[in-house]
């Protein structure tokens, strides 16, 4: 009888996949930023951005905004076919005062195809989690993808399949892609990213931190504009309780986002997308 019931819980979680997280993203126009004044446009980007929100959720946006994370972010795939993105699945390295991060990220529309990828890692300290992503365009006013991933501490040269199936057996077990195959950087491009925190809306019963996260090809100098530039927020529950409230306030928050005019640039292109689109030929 307990084992019947422990497979029956099991299958019950399968089915119903728990979001843990949901981040709300909001595409920015990068030619409002440099690197010399960064800090002073995010500030007045998230001053704007609280007295709006203040006023449509009635609840207080809190805190000050400061510079949280500068990391160099790599993407690696197969020169040629990238086959890792046909697949649905993205591989990152971020490296932060000489420590290295690597995620396996699979992103599907459909939350189930989604959750039922093994992203699971092997290596101590892994952190995995179910995440709705959600967006906008000038012409989808409401997007969602989820994304399934891992990250996982590392210390290894990324060069090779190898790497990815070291950290994340479930992926080598389901696909068997041969571990000498080689990895390549996506465009043969490193980005210097900065990310803004600090700011926090109070939603009822979870607080959404907002962050600003820019983009830059190599490290920045004096005037140069990022690449990309996005806002978002992101709220999380470990058991995905999240109530009326909480979800109805964080769409009034979103749409907010989306009337910051000159700062919302909403068909600028995504962060991962335009990273495969940086030199087009690398997927040739």
């Amino acid at each position: 009888m307990v084992l019947i019931v422990a497979i029956l819980l099991s299958t019950m979680v399968k089915a119903n996949p728990d979001v843990i997280s949901r981040e709300y993203k909001m595409m920015l126009d990068a030619s409002q930023f440099t690197y010399q004044n960064e800090a002073v446009s995010v500030g007045q980007l998230l001053a704007l951005a609280e007295t709006e929100i203040e006023l449509a959720i009635a609840r207080d946006v809190s805190g000050g905004a400061y510079l949280a994370k500068q990391r160099d972010v790599r993407f690696f795939d197969v020169q040629g076919s990238c086959q890792l993105r046909q697949m649905g699945y993205s591989f990152r390295d971020r490296v932060e005062s000489g420590q290295s991060e690597v995620t396996l990220k699979f992103r599907s529309r459909d939350r189930y195809i989604s959750d039922f990828e093994d992203v699971s890692s092997s290596t101590s300290g892994a952190e995995t989690k179910l995440e709705s992503d959600i967006g906008a365009t000038s012409t989808e006013p409401f997007k969602v993808v989820y994304s399934h991933s891992t990250k996982a501490p590392n210390s290894r040269n990324l060069n090779e399949i190898k790497d990815i199936n070291h950290h994340f057996p479930g992926f080598e077990d389901d696909y068997g892609l041969p571990d000498g195959q080689a990895l390549s950087l996506v465009g043969n491009l490193v980005i210097r990213e900065h990310v803004y925190r600090g700011v926090e809306i109070d939603l009822g019963q979870h607080d959404a931190e907002i962050s600003v996260t820019l983009w830059y090809q190599g490290v920045p100098l004096g005037a140069q504009s990022p690449l990309v530039a996005e806002l978002s927020f992101r709220y999380e529950d470990g058991s995905a309780d999240y109530t009326r409230k909480v979800v109805n306030r964080a769409a009034r928050s979103f749409e907010v986002l989306k009337s910051l005019s000159p700062w919302v640039a909403p068909d600028s292109q995504t962060k991962t997308a335009f990273v495969y689109g940086f030199n087009p030929a690398f997927c040739q």
